[in-house]
Order: C-alpha cells, then sequence, then structure tokens
C-alpha cells in the first residue's frame, strides 16, 4: 500500500472504544489498592467492631478447635518467619470456625532467657545485678511484645490479643514450677556433673538448640606420650624387651585440653603397630603408620602388632610429665591409662584418642566406666574460658590465647611430633557467635533412661523410661507432612539428658537450697516447691529472687544450706506451656476441650508442619485445614 492509501485509510476509519465493548460491574472499588494507608483502617475497623468476640459469641456452646500457639521470642521486630506462622495459623482457626467450630486463638509470648540478658548487657554492661537484669529485662520484654503486637494485628490475624499468654506473667512462672515438680515427682530429675556446651560470653550452659557451626581455624597436634611401663608394654606385643623408649601417639584439634588429659582411648578391634624409628618406638594404629611417619617426615619399620583389647590398662606418662613449674614442682607428674572405647577409629589421626574428661561427653562416660571418681576429674576451665589461677604452667591464661603456649610447652619437652593449621567446622554459640566448648559443670538434668530422680513421689514413677513414653506419644500423633514424625522420632530416640539448668539471672528459678558439705537437696524440697510457687504467683520471680534461705528454712537449718541461683532453661518455659497455660491461666476458655490441643504448627522456611493431637483421625494438608 502507498504512502497515499494508507493516510487515506486511516483518516476514514473511526477509533474504536473499546470500553464500550466491555460489561464491568459498576462498583465503589477503587482503581488502585493503596494497602499501605487502606490495610490499617480495615484492623482499626476490625476492632472497633469487636469481630474476634462476636465471632465466639457466634460459636458458644459449639464444639472447640484449639490450636496452641508455639510462642515467639519477645526479642526484636517481627520478620518473615512470624508472618508464615502467624498467618497460617490464622488461616487454620478461620477456616475451622467457618466449620461450626468455636476456634478461639489465644496468642503466646516467650518472655526469659539469653537473649534478652544479651540485649540488656549490650546497652547497660555485663556487671548488673541479678535484681536490676530482671527488672530491665521485663521492662525490655514488654517493649518487645507491645511492638510485635501491632505487627502481628497488622497481618490481620483475628485472636485474644487482649488476654495473651506471656511466660513472663507470675501466673505462668508459677505453673511452670508446678509443671517442674510434677517431672521430679515422677523421678525424672537429677543432678550431675556432665560435660555440656559452654558459651563464655554467656557464662552458661548452652542446649543443643542453641548450637550452630561455623568455621573455625584450629591447630592439630600430634603428641607423643611416654611408656611407663616398657615391659608390659613389650609383652602386650609379644615382643621380650624395648630397646628404645616407647611412646604412644595422639591427634587432636583442642590443644587446649592436653593438660587437662587423664586417658587415652584405643580400640578393642584395632590392630596396632609398634613402629622403630630409629630414635624412639612409637605405637599407632596399624592401618595409619605410612600416613602418620609421613606426616612426622621419619622412615620406620613395624616391629609387631596387636589388637587394642590387649593394651588395655597400660599406663603411659602425661607428655609435660618431667616439665617443672616457675617454683620447682611438677604439676604433671601423673599418668594416663589405657581405656578401651569404640569411638577411637582408624579413620584418621593416629587411632588412639586422648581423654579429658571434664571437656568431652564420650571421654566423659569412658573414665566414668572405667571406675573414674567424679571428684577426680580434672577440671581447670573456668566459666569465663581461662584456667584457674593456680593451675601449673598455664593458670590465669584464657584457653584459645593459651594453644600456642601449650604448643610450645610440649615442643621443648620433646613431646610435640607435628602440628598443622586446618579449618573445620566447630560448634558456636547461635547468639555471640562464638566458638563455644564442652565443660562438665554441676547441672540439673531431666534423665531418658533408666535411673533415680533426686525426689520420686511414691507411686508416681511410671512403668516406661521418658524416652519410651515420648517414642509412644509420637506413635499416636499424625503429622503432615509425614517424614516430620520420622524426623521428631529419631531425634528424640538418640538425644542425650537434657540439660534444663541455667546459670543466669532471667528465668524462672529452681527454687533448690543445697546443703553445703554435701550438695544434698534439702529434704523438704517439695513442700518449698509449692511454697515457692506461691511466692512467684504473688509477685514474680522477683520475689523468690528476694527471697533468703532463713525465711524459708528457718534460723536452724540456714547455716548449712546454699539457695541455688539456677535457672530453668527457656525451653523448658515454651515446652511447660500445654500445662501452665492451657491447663492453667487459660484453662476457663478451654474448659470443654480435655487435656490436649488439637494442633500444633511450625513453619521452618518453606515446610510446614502440623501435628493433630486429639480429635482428627489423620493428618491433612494445611488447605484442608
Amino acid at each position: 500500500m502507498s504512502d497515499d492509501n494508507a493516510s487515506t485509510f486511516s483518516a476514514a476509519t473511526p477509533a474504536t472504544d473499546y470500553r464500550s465493548t466491555l460489561n464491568l460491574p459498576d462498583t465503589t472499588f477503587p482503581m488502585r489498592g493503596d494497602l499501605p494507608k487502606r490495610e490499617p483502617g480495615w484492623v482499626k475497623e476490625w476492632e472497633d467492631q469487636g469481630i474476634y468476640k462476636r465471632l465466639r459469641d457466634a460459636r458458644r456452646g459449639a464444639p472447640k478447635f484449639i490450636l496452641h500457639d508455639g510462642p515467639p521470642y519477645a526479642n526484636g521486630q517481627i520478620h518473615m518467619g512470624h508472618a508464615v506462622n502467624k498467618i497460617l495459623k490464622d488461616m487454620i482457626t478461620k477456616a475451622r470456625q467457618l466449620e461450626g467450630f468455636d476456634a478461639l486463638y489465644v496468642p503466646g509470648w516467650d518472655c526469659h532467657g539469653l537473649p534478652i540478658e544479651n540485649a540488656i548487657e549490650k546497652k547497660h554492661g555485663r556487671n548488673l545485678s541479678r535484681d536490676d537484669m530482671q527488672a530491665k529485662s521485663r521492662a525490655f520484654a514488654t517493649e518487645q511484645i507491645a511492638q510485635q503486637m501491632v505487627d502481628f494485628k497488622r497481618l490481620g490475624v483475628l485472636g485474644e490479643w487482649d488476654n495473651p499468654y506471656k511466660t513472663m506473667n507470675p501466673a505462668n512462672e508459677a505453673g511452670e514450677i508446678r509443671a517442674f515438680k510434677r517431672v521430679m515427682e515422677r523421678g525424672f530429675v537429677y543432678r550431675g556433673l556432665k560435660p555440656v556446651y559452654w558459651c563464655f560470653d554467656c557464662g552458661s550452659s548452652l542446649a543443643e538448640f542453641e548450637i550452630e557451626y561455623q568455621e573455625k581455624k584450629s591447630t592439630t597436634l600430634d603428641v607423643a606420650f611416654k611408656s611407663h611401663e616398657p615391659a608390659k608394654l613389650a609383652a602386650a606385643f609379644g615382643l621380650p624387651a624395648l630397646t628404645k623408649e616407647a611412646f604412644v601417639v595422639i591427634w587432636t584439634t583442642t590443644a587446649w585440653t592436653i593438660p587437662a588429659n587423664q586417658a587415652l582411648n584405643l580400640n578393642p578391634e584395632i590392630s596396632y603397630a609398634l613402629v622403630d624409628t630409629g630414635e624412639r618406638i612409637l605405637l599407632v594404629a596399624e592401618p595409619l603408620v605410612a600416613s602418620c611417619l609421613e606426616r612426622y617426615s621419619l622412615t620406620g619399620s613395624v616391629l609387631a602388632t596387636t589388637l587394642g583389647k590387649n593394651l588395655g590398662g597400660l599406663e603411659f606418662q602425661h607428655p609435660l610429665y618431667d616439665v617443672a613449674s616457675e617454683d620447682g614442682s611438677f604439676g604433671y607428674r601423673r599418668l594416663s591409662p589405657v581405656y578401651l572405647a569404640d569411638y577411637a577409629t582408624a579413620d584418621d589421626g593416629t587411632g588412639i584418642v586422648h581423654s579429658s574428661p571434664a571437656y568431652g561427653l564420650e571421654d566423659f562416660n569412658s573414665c566414668r566406666a572405667h571406675g573414674m571418681a567424679l571428684d577426680e576429674i580434672l577440671n581447670p576451665v573456668q566459666g569465663n574460658g581461662t584456667y584457674a589461677a593456680d593451675f601449673p604452667l598455664f593458670g590465669g591464661q584464657h584457653i584459645w590465647k593459651a594453644v600456642p603456649v601449650i604448643i610450645e610447652a610440649l615442643r621443648n619437652a620433646g613431646r610435640l611430633m607435628t602440628t598443622k593449621d586446618i579449618t573445620h567446622s566447630y560448634p558456636h554459640c547461635w547468639r555471640h557467635k562464638t566458638p563455644v566448648i564442652y565443660r562438665a559443670a554441676a547441672q540439673w538434668f531431666i534423665r531418658m533412661d533408666e535411673g533415680e530422680g533426686v525426689f520420686t513421689k511414691a507411686g508416681m514413677k511410671p512403668a516406661k523410661t521418658l524416652r519410651q513414653i515420648a517414642l509412644d506419644a509420637i506413635e499416636h500423633t499424625s503429622f503432615y507432612p509425614e517424614n516430620g514424625k520420622v524426623r521428631l522420632h529419631d531425634m528424640i530416640a538418640g538425644r542425650p539428658d537434657w540439660c534444663i539448668s541455667r546459670q543466669r539471672s532471667w528465668g524462672v528459678p529452681i527454687p533448690f537450697f543445697l546443703h553445703k558439705d554435701s550438695g544434698e537437696l534439702h529434704p523438704r524440697t517439695m513442700e518449698i516447691m509449692d511454697q515457692a510457687a506461691d511466692i512467684v504467683e504473688k509477685g514474680g520471680i522477683e520475689a523468690w529472687s528476694r527471697v533468703t534461705v532463713e525465711e524459708i528454712l528457718g534460723a536452724e537449718d540456714a547455716p548449712h544450706y546454699t539457695k541455688s541461683t539456677d535457672i530453668l532453661e527457656v525451653w523448658f518455659d515454651s515446652g511447660s506451656t500445654f500445662s501452665h497455660v492451657l491447663r492453667g491461666t487459660h484453662a476457663p476458655q478451654f474448659h470443654d476441650q480435655g487435656p490436649e490441643a488439637d494442633l500444633y504448627l511450625t513453619a521452618a522456611g518453606s515446610t510446614v508442619r502440623c501435628c493433630w493431637h486429639r480429635r482428627w483421625k489423620a493428618a491433612r494438608p494445611i488447605a484442608a485445614c
């Protein structure tokens, strides 16, 4: 078509009004959403109209549906994880409401614990008194809850915002003490010295859930322990005698544990070799002979081999055995016996594990199983990460800074075979992002397997262990998705005893009085727990902190007992809400519900897990909730 024809065609064709061809409804909806401006108005309108109360009134007398709220932490602004969690719960309760249930929703908050204490310490320093820390922590948590509540309402979540539960409410704090007492009555609570995760910045033990793994630079050491019984060592290998000094060699990434060494662990089923390297004889696992010699830049020949089970009980000298302190004393004149343990492997290192029982759970269990008494376990590392002031050679030094000093001492003693820097995955505190250690500390534990608790009420001890009870409960709970059941089952089946005590201020107290000499609990402990709960219910945990030993025990017993300052770890707070919320502070709302919630929901990333406890016969997809 020519340009002239195109112009003629365009001029002759009228413009089409396409809007007139659409049959659109006439509405008052604005063309633009303007959600940031309009949503607050909707929320205010719902509040002014009392929509949530009207929903409850409309379902008065109907069967209840209880989604028990796992509490968010009262620390910081809400994030996407909060939004996913709360919106899903809101969808479920509203859907159940439409199905005819009285689907009330009571929001809650977790208010105690280290995150809040850390926030207070950052703002006010680390030398606050217990009373000051508790007062500031309560004020901070109150402020955080108010901020989060506004944001949760903004998400459109309907619930009992005028009557939420807070674990720091005195009634909940008291209810938690009573729940703890019931656990004690069943014989599950005991006190023990065990290695637990310890954070120097927190100044407290940590739960497994408070640990994350990050890369850490460490120095590996191969350290030689001289044989104290060369004749017995030769006989164990079927040799008439040894013509040179013999040493067992260990490999470790934790140089700071060497000064506290008390034993050596060999695997009973692994073959071990005596290797003649010219100047000395070395004992290492036979499969690792070549790699060890290469690492030490040595050559050698195997004199004899034997299984580890033939070496049990042999004694070797601590690598700093002959090193004198400035005062002339020999603080490491002790022997390290060989204990047989399956966790020693020939996968790497030397096939021999050095054991400092205060700083490793497997080491601790091995030494205890071989008869080492608790008061024989060396535990020189203090809660702040320094060695005790009177500890030989390294007293007062922080363990991380002492590593090069220890290495140099081993080198000067002729016991250092080699060192190497590596980067490896290592446990860190999830709050401070700093490395943690295993450290033996007298703590309170909930026992998962057989054993006696500190107090057991007559007729209350169950026929099954707590682990068995928990695993049975998992089998009677429906999950969505179903693999959540397997994950929880495996976690409970393999988890160790639960360390429930923390050495902090902002938390529910463990209201115990310990005898100054024996360490035993006062014989009236169960009665005292009831008394403590009553005091806390009236005045909060602060009221218990102000109580003196004399006020509780009287003038006659008071001089012989100390008041525990430990608190229950924060996971016990949220884990016991089924008792002190559903059956406690908010029981009137759940009066016809029965002892359990219908649903617990957790949203982690893009994975959503549901557990039905009572009414529903099988788990169903979220869309069906």
